[in-house]
């Protein structure tokens, strides 16, 4: 749990320790003797709600915000409680997000435990307070796999290769066979009929494809130049995929690694899962082109994609193979744990990775109630603890 709690915090610990420098004029303006209502919700292996044996009611609460107000209460004077966001509201809400924001509306809490972020539609409804991290995203999916099959031997080349193989073959075949027709007997061998003789000369050309050799009975020179070029180029042919395919074979060969929403929505093997009523699925639901857009065609087919819960379900998604989810690549707090967890449990091989960072951000704040009293307070201290590093 200390893992887990390290590192959700990391990146943002530093501003609440910087909190016990904020200057006296701020101290004086402090919140000294308020109570703060915090929203909670059980998600483990990130947060998780405790509850008092004698009082279920009372709830104690593991995860970050506990470890930043634990500083912050401690430094403005301020004592805090937690209000757990129950399944059942999550259930009639539809999603986390919104049974939090709901509480908030209902003023059961003052301050929002999940960090989430602005957007026009939710600052008519509650306030935020300053930005307290920038946020990057990174594509968690299963391990690639390695290619296997019967038909490993002819992936060195392209379609297109085997083709012109193909073509250049039947050329050559047809202009022996044409070559023997105009030039007549040699006096070496007798002309046959047109049939025989592009059999033959068919022959001739993948005999030496074979490397089993081979003789041309004629004393004409086109014959003999064009036999010529075509044991060369076979010979050099035969040399050259001999190396590649050895080479193909010997080395592991994986899938490509995900590391783009177009290459997310190119795949005809993964489809994108993320949290319902989050604000990436917003985005992505309303795209109106491109591949975000490919992606909420995806999300609309597929509406058990939308996912109420993260943790409970993410983990067992993802190591079916059928899809990859978009998580923050800045903490990784849930996709780390996914992936060692993944590893424990799977003697030690890795069942998921990540893709590279993806070209996409989202500022992330602490959503509060509409005229929350402190919420001044609360931002110049942030923006204090901020310009002292």
């Amino acid at each position: 749990m200390l893992f887990v709690r390290g590192l959700i915090a990391a990146k943002l610990l530093a501003v609440a320790f910087a909190a016990g420098s904020i200057p006296q004029e701020i101290a004086t303006k402090s919140i000294t003797g308020a109570h703060v209502r915090i929203l909670a919700y059980h998600e483990p292996p990130i947060f998780y709600i405790i509850r008092n044996p004698a009082n279920q009611s009372l709830v104690r609460f593991i995860g970050f915000p506990k470890d930043v107000f634990d500083v912050l209460s401690a430094s403005w004077n301020f004592t805090y409680s937690f209000v757990e966001v129950t399944p059942s509201m999550v259930k009639s809400k539809g999603s986390v997000d919104a049974a939090m924001i709901d509480q908030l509306l209902l003023k059961n809490a003052d301050l929002n435990g999940r960090l989430s972020s602005p957007t026009a539609e939710l600052l008519t409804h509650i306030d935020f307070t300053v930005a307290v991290s920038v946020f990057t995203f990174a594509i968690i999916q299963p391990m690639p796999h390695i290619h296997y099959g019967f038909s490993a031997p002819i992936k060195p080349f392209q379609p297109t290769v085997w083709y012109l193989i193909i073509v250049v073959f039947v050329a050559t075949g047809l202009f022996l066979s044409a070559i023997t027709k105009a030039t007549g007997s040699n006096g070496l061998i007798r002309v046959q009929s047109n049939t025989r003789i592009i059999w033959d000369n068919t022959w001739y050309p993948w005999i030496v494809l074979m490397t089993q050799g081979g003789h041309l009975l004629s004393s004409r020179l086109p014959l003999r130049f064009v036999a010529g070029s075509w044991c060369l180029m076979a010979v050099v042919l035969v040399y050259a995929y001999t190396g590649t395919l050895i080479s193909h074979i010997s080395l592991s060969k994986y899938e490509s690694v995900i590391n783009t929403f177009d290459d997310l929505a190119a795949s005809t093997k993964l489809r994108i899962i993320t949290q319902r009523g989050s604000l990436s699925a917003k985005i992505i639901l309303n795209s109106k082109i491109g591949a975000l857009k490919t992606l909420g065609d995806s999300l609309r087919r597929h509406p058990e994609d939308l996912l109420l819960s993260l943790p409970g379900e993410t983990e067992q998604i993802l190591l079916s193979g059928c899809c990859a989810y978009v998580e923050v690549d800045s903490v990784k707090r849930l996709g780390e744990l996914l992936v060692y967890k993944s590893m424990a449990e799977h003697g030690g091989e890795c069942k998921l990775t990540f893709g590279k960072e993806l070209d996409y951000s989202q500022v992330w704040s602490f959503g509060v109630a509409k005229h929350f009293p402190h919420l001044s307070t609360i931002n110049r201290g942030y923006i204090s603890s901020f310009s002292k590093g």
